[in-house]
This record gives structure tokens, C-alpha cells and sequence, in this order.
């Protein structure tokens, strides 16, 4: 048996060191090749995800579409201005009730408080018959999906009366 001298000993350490430290290089570099595949897959399906998203959306939409095309096509046929005029508002309703379906709500707001968060003043009516800053008409109805307002209701705002008589300012331009 032949001794191993301190040298050798340390030639040796550092030879297992070195193979220690190509395998844990070696391991880093396919983790790191890895994750950036991973990376690249999940940016994949979310472009996937982006362009077909809302396909949900238009198959429920659909048969509305298709409802106005056959009531379009009814009137060009039979000119019944009734028959066609509750087509329309049957299609409406359905409209309402998909769009409902799939988080759409509508809201109205006559009589409360002006909110900018929910509203968008279009003109202010002098009154004393209401506090000021009452919403006292709408002029369109806001929706919002969830909590989220996507478009504010458009509407006439109270204001104290100045001159005695009432008066609208359209804030329209």
C-alpha cells in the first residue's frame, strides 16, 4: 500500500471539486435552459390564450346575430311592421340576457348622488325640488362587467337654482 502524500491528497480534493463543480454547472445551465423553454411555452399559450379568448364571447353572441339576420330577412319578405317591431325587442331581451350571462350589467342611477367613478355629467338643471348634485335624469344608461364601470351612465345633475327659474346647462361640446 503506498502512502498518499498531502500534495497528492490536495490534487486529488481538487480533482473532485472540479467534477463536483462541472456536474453542478453542468445542472444550472439545464435548469436555466429549462426555465427559458418554460418561459417560452407559457408566452406561447398566452398568445393562444389572447387570440382565442374570445371565442367564448362570439359563440354566445351568435345566435343573436342570427336571429336579427332571419328578422331582417322576414321583413324583407312580409312588410308586417308589428310582427317585425316585437322580433326586434325579443332580440334585444335576448342580447341583454347574453351579454348578462357573460358579466355585462347595466345600471341606473336617477335619483342618487353624482359619483365621477360612475357617472359622466353631460349637463347640470337649477332646481330646488332636489339636493344639489342629484343625479335628476339619465341620458344613457352605464354598464359595467363585475365592479369595473366600462362606461359611465351619461346624466343631468342638480345644481341649487340661482335666478328663481330653472334652467339646463349642457355640458356637451
Amino acid at each position: 500500500m503506498r502512502k498518499i502524500g498531502p500534495v497528492t491528497k490536495l490534487k486529488q480534493e481538487l480533482k473532485e471539486k472540479d467534477e463536483q463543480l462541472h456536474e453542478l454547472k453542468d445542472q444550472y445551465l439545464r435548469a436555466l435552459a429549462e426555465l427559458d423553454n418554460y418561459r417560452k411555452r407559457m408566452e406561447a399559450q398566452f398568445e393562444d390564450f389572447k387570440k382565442y379568448a374570445r371565442v367564448d364571447f362570439f359563440e354566445k353572441l351568435i345566435p343573436v346575430l342570427d336571429n336579427f339576420d332571419r328578422a331582417i330577412t322576414g321583413a324583407a319578405v312580409k312588410k308586417d311592421f308589428d310582427n317585425f317591431y316585437r322580433g326586434i325587442e325579443i332580440i334585444h331581451r335576448q342580447l341583454k340576457d347574453t351579454l348578462k350571462g357573460l358579466g355585462l350589467e347595466e345600471f341606473s342611477c336617477i335619483g342618487e348622488t353624482f359619483d365621477p367613478t360612475r357617472h359622466e355629467a353631460v349637463a347640470t338643471v337649477s332646481t330646488d325640488d332636489k339636493p344639489e348634485n342629484t343625479i335628476v335624469e339619465e341620458v344613457c344608461k352605464g354598464y359595467r362587467v363585475y365592479d369595473r364601470v366600462i362606461k359611465p351612465a351619461k346624466v343631468f345633475v342638480s345644481k341649487p337654482k340661482e335666478g328663481g327659474e330653472e334652467d339646463v346647462k349642457d355640458n356637451r361640446d
